[in-house]
């Protein structure tokens, strides 16, 4: 395997060296993430290893060790996936998909399927088959082909993920698009050889396709959608890409699209059964207020009725606070945060006047209402999947006399990859946090 790269990597090694690269690296994960962060009954999401400087900045994980195995792993899966691309003659550069986490597998599963290039070309074979009878030759016609018969194949998939086993996880934004993009850019090749801009297009219209659907079957709504998106089409390209080249071969296309097809069922079922323990992730959002401390805190544990928010973030569905009162002083009082989807129960678990008030989260509201062309869209992902567990406000004196006020919530989400949703959820706090903290400030500055 660590031979010339150039050198093509015949099946039979690709697959036992591959598969035991990739069964090492996800015993060797369970065993880093149990012995530091007590997940060892669940299985790893290797998208979170992707953040190198979350691991170097803690959260108990062995960040020297993770990205030097991480590396490794990836430089070996890397240079197999190179080789057995040759081998099979297709470009060098399909195997660079091996580094990405998840889609290795689909990318694994083709290649292993897929012959040498020793086997006939496409060009020099006919088409046969039950499916080569149905489609069509022309152009435009094994395009809508294709965006047809892939739609009916994702959309049960994702109808399953989703509604029957309640799973937002990598099987549904990572393997589905994939799969997506595979079956679309390989049925529109069928029977011609088509560009890589054309299997893009297609793939990438179907993707739109498949979207639209989703928002008139009231099964999203348009800002979930919105956030998915980049993802699924990055990952719907990857997908697009080993189609077109799986499409440039008569032998092993067909096992390989059928083992994709079953392996993405297969990756839902086995994320149902090993539930991935939701990693706890913190928001740290400040504000400067020219004000003493005291005022300050008078300002916090007062909280009045706010304004209308006017940014596009609330406007579009995203739950926001409106008030916030507090029922008796020091620990066991109660804080009662407002939102317009309902309150958040707070016990209050520190207060230290002119300091810290800090609180657990007893009871929360849905944290969104979905933009949507229905009245309501009950989306699973709205109840228990996103949840904010504790909080804090801590007021610091500076040397000029203003006060350093410092919000953070403590949160987790069951949406994976973790490491893509974190970017929104994060922002969308960091939203929330500025629309209080602000209030603060003005109140205090008053």
């Amino acid at each position: 395997m660590f031979a010339k790269l150039n050198s093509p990597l015949r099946r039979m090694p690709f697959v036992t060296a591959t598969a035991a690269l990739l069964l090492g690296a996800y015993l060797l994960l369970r065993v880093i993430l149990g012995f530091y962060e007590g997940y060892a009954n669940s299985f790893p999401d290797g998208w979170q290893f992707l953040d190198p400087l979350g691991m170097i900045v803690g959260h108990g994980k062995p960040w020297w060790l993770t990205i030097g195995v991480h590396l490794l792993l990836t430089m070996a899966l890397v240079i197999a996936g190179v080789r057995r691309a040759i081998d099979a003659g297709w470009s060098p550069w399909m195997g660079l998909l091996m580094a990405l986490p998840v889609v290795r597998l689909f990318v694994f599963t083709v290649l292993a399927m897929q012959p040498g290039a020793a086997h006939t070309h496409v060009l020099d074979l006919p088409r046969e088959g039950w499916l080569g009878r149905i489609l069509p030759r022309s152009k435009k016609g094994s395009t809508v082909v294709a965006v047809v018969f892939t739609t009916v194949i994702v959309i049960p998939f994702g109808f399953l993920s989703v509604e029957v086993l309640g799973d937002y996880g990598l099987a549904l934004f990572i393997g589905i698009p994939f799969l997506l993009g595979v079956v679309s850019s390989y049925v529109l090749s069928y029977h011609e050889p088509r560009s890589i801009r054309e299997s893009i297009g297609v793939a990438t219209t179907t993707l739109f396709i498949v979207l639209m659907i989703i928002f008139l079957l009231a099964m999203e709504g348009l800002i979930c959608l919105l956030m998915a998106a980049p993802i699924a089409w990055a990952i719907t390209l990857a997908g697009a890409l080993v189609g077109h080249a799986l499409s440039r071969n008569e032998q092993g296309r067909a096992p390989a699209i059928g083992m994709l097809v079953l392996l993405t069922p297969s990756l839902m079922a086995f994320e149902s059964l090993e539930r991935a323990r939701a990693p706890l992730f913190n928001v740290v959002s400040t504000v400067h207020v020219n004000a003493k401390p005291q005022k300050v805190w008078n300002s916090l544990v007062t909280f009045s009725h706010m304004d209308d928010p006017t940014e596009l973030i609330f406007r579009a569905g995203i739950s926001y606070p409106i008030e916030a009162r507090i029922t008796g002083t020091g620990v066991g009082a109660c804080r009662y945060c407002q939102f317009n989807t309902g309150p958040f129960v707070e016990p209050i678990t520190a207060w230290v006047e002119r300091d810290l008030l800090a609180f657990d989260v007893a009871a929360l509201p849905p944290p969104m209402t979905e933009l949507s062309i229905y009245k309501h869209v009950n989306a699973p992902h709205i109840h228990g999947f996103f949840e904010s567990h504790r909080g804090q406000f801590k007021l610091t004196e500076q040397a000029d006399g203003t006060t350093l006020l410092e919000g953070t919530t403590w949160y987790t989400h069951e949406i994976w990859p973790t490491w893509y949703w974190k970017l929104w959820s994060d922002n969308i706090l960091h939203s929330i946090h500025g629309r209080v903290l602000e209030h603060i400030k003005k109140v205090a500055e008053s």
